[in-house]
């Protein structure tokens, strides 16, 4: 095992037998070290001890886990924020209802945070493998990252501030795109509205009841025969006039892919992709099953892949009007036991050698958005993808959503320190199926729902087949109320959100945060799991119990003011809430002008 550490200001490499980025990462390199060769190698990262151990076509790297020592991040992971004794998986999984403590999950970021005696690093491996990361389980007092290769690059990225762990790591995997106003509006989905007349009224209905929304999305159904690039004529006869009329109404239009390519000679756009398929180890091409039935894959890690799929999206988007693409199944998700591409389906890189689908599975969603999003740049100067699964550095390209959860109370209050975990691993646009996309949602669940995602960066209201209908406007006075209110407060604050937006695509900041993200030293925040800041300004604490209303939460350090009432508190303490959505704004510092208009809209007495 041969290892070489290299350093710069914000970064320290640690690279194991030679290896190379598959997505390119790299950061400038002012000194080597030390070379070490044998089977086993220590390094001690200022008084922390790394230890690497090639374990045959598996690398163990270790680090103590301090008693006082936290460990966040990891990405989108169905765990507490705090990841301390646990063992999870990189490996991108269609998870369909998954639950607190389901593993893994769509997307794999092999990134966490370490934060002792107030000092904050980062570690990141680079690898899209199936890496497995345990936090003081099988070893009480030690970190154990494996990765299945036999070369791989460790990056310990400096501090001491979280929020400085998060910029040196996006300034290695890169800074998030910059994404358009419009997709910070409410969203609103189903699987499926159809046919095209359907599609129009569920618009009207929404501005006949003065429910705002930005952006209406297309589920499979709008294909022929579910195969990807085509419109079912007979439910949608004009699919550009109707996005013209929905223009028209201000609403935006995405449209759903799936990688997966139906197995028909017939089909033009199978015969255009002809040598851009994944292939088995006898070089046929794989084929396994997906919605249209029997499918064949690109080969996203090829450029000459990546090209077709490119202009088949141009050509797709640009006939229609279309104005985001929305990647799903993208694990890439197969209905058999394995429920993905077998593992030793082969890639073909573009110098001609191979590499087995298992060492770079996490990938793949990654090299499909990057296609994705190259298409859409030639066509608008604003770009949206939203996609399901990813790897680090997907930020680049696309806005994350968590997938199929379920409309329960405990799945709602799980997609709190989801999305907060995953907005610290480098992703900031995320968000969940508001209402839950599997079961039925009571209207207190929704209203609660609509509450606690109401300041998620993406903000979308989504359901299955199966589910009951869960546009607001059909609910009882009541509960639309409730709805509309918490919907008010969004687009109070989306002058505000949006500056965090444009901050994070400048330094990659988060726009949700968990607590202890500005909180560091405070213990407290580290068993916040139900509330998050949004910026550095507000603290909310979403009611998250049926037939609740009111909570008891924290206030860290500092003076906070309630908005609902202008009850001003001081923090370092837990006090309760009678308000119907528990928003507090923190006392300190220059607050930006669009939160000072927003507090002026919404008439808050800061005192």
């Amino acid at each position: 095992m041969n290892v070489r550490k290299y350093a710069s200001e914000k970064c320290v490499a640690f690279e194991i037998n030679s290896p190379t980025s598959l997505q390119g990462f790299h950061f400038p390199r002012t000194r080597t070290k030390r070379v070490k060769e044998s089977a086993k190698a220590s390094f001690f990262d200022g008084k922390e001890e790394i230890v690497f151990r090639d374990a045959g076509n598996t690398i163990v790297i270790k680090k103590e886990l301090h008693s006082d020592e936290h460990i966040v991040g990891l990405g989108e992971k169905a765990f507490q924020l705090d990841r301390r004794r646990i063992a999870s998986k990189m490996w991108n999984t269609d998870n369909y209802g998954y639950q607190w403590n389901s593993d893994p999950l769509y997307a794999s970021i092999p990134f966490f945070i370490s934060v002792k005696s107030g000092e904050a690093k980062g570690y990141f491996v680079d690898s899209t493998s199936k890496i497995t990361f345990d936090t003081g389980i099988a070893e009480y007092d030690k970190i154990v990252m494996s990765v299945p290769v036999n070369s791989v690059t460790l990056y310990v990225i400096k501090g001491p501030k979280i929020e400085q762990v998060v910029e040196n790591y996006t300034r290695l995997t890169g800074l998030p795109f910059e994404i358009p106003s419009w997709a910070l509006g409410h969203q609103v989905s189903r699987y499926s509205y159809f046919p095209q007349g359907k599609v129009l009224e569920v618009a009207r209905k929404y501005k006949e009841h003065r429910i705002p929304i930005s952006c209406i999305y297309l589920d499979i159904d709008y294909m022929k025969e579910k195969k990807i690039f085509t419109w079912d004529k007979e439910k949608f006869p004009n699919p550009k006039r109707m996005i013209e009329e929905l223009h028209s109404m201000g609403v935006k239009v995405v449209a759903i892919l799936d990688p997966g390519i139906k197995f028909d000679q017939n089909f033009d756009i199978f015969q255009e992709g002809i040598g851009n398929f994944c292939e088995t180890p006898s070089g046929e091409v794989y084929v396994g099953r997906v919605w249209p039935g029997e499918c064949v894959f690109p080969d996203f890690l090829n450029t000459k892949a990546q090209a077709f799929w490119s202009k088949c999206v141009t050509k797709f988007v640009s006939e229609s009007g279309l104005d985001g693409i929305w990647l799903d199944m993208n694990e890439p998700s197969v209905f058999n036991e394995t429920k993905t591409i077998d593992e030793n389906v082969l890639h073909k890189n573009d110098d001609g050698t191979r590499i087995q689908h298992s060492l770079v599975h996490n990938a793949y969603a990654y090299f499909e958005a990057k296609a994705t999003f190259e298409a859409l740049s030639r066509l608008k100067n604003e770009v949206f993808i939203l996609t399901r699964a990813g790897c680090a550095g997907i930020q680049k390209f696309a806005a994350v959503w968590s997938g199929d959860n379920t409309s329960s109370w405990k799945n709602m209050r799980l997609q709190i320190p989801l999305l907060l975990s995953l907005s610290i691993s480098g992703v900031p646009y995320v968000g969940c199926d508001v209402g839950g996309f599997i079961g039925n949602s009571t209207p207190e669940l929704l209203t609660r729902f609509y509450q606690m995602a109401c300041l998620f960066p993406i903000f979308r209201n989504h359901k299955s087949k199966e589910g009951n209908d869960q546009e607001p406007y059909r609910l009882s006075s009541k509960y639309q109320k409730r709805i509309k209110e918490a919907i008010s407060l969004r687009y109070s604050l989306l002058p505000y959100i949006s500056r965090l937006a444009s901050e994070a695509h400048k330094f990659g900041h988060p726009i949700v945060r968990p607590l202890f993200y500005e909180f560091q030293d405070d213990e407290e925040t580290y068993e916040m799991n139900d509330q998050y800041m949004v910026g550095k300004h507000l603290l909310y604490a979403p009611i998250l119990e049926k037939e609740k209303h009111q909570r008891e939460l924290y206030l860290p350090e500092g003076k906070w003011t309630e908005w609902a009432n202008g009850r001003v508190l001081h923090g370092k303490q837990w006090v309760n809430s009678k308000s119907e959505m528990p928003l507090y704004l923190r006392s300190s510092g220059n607050l930006p002008d669009e939160l000072k208009q927003a507090i002026r809209s919404d008439q808050l007495h800061t005192h």
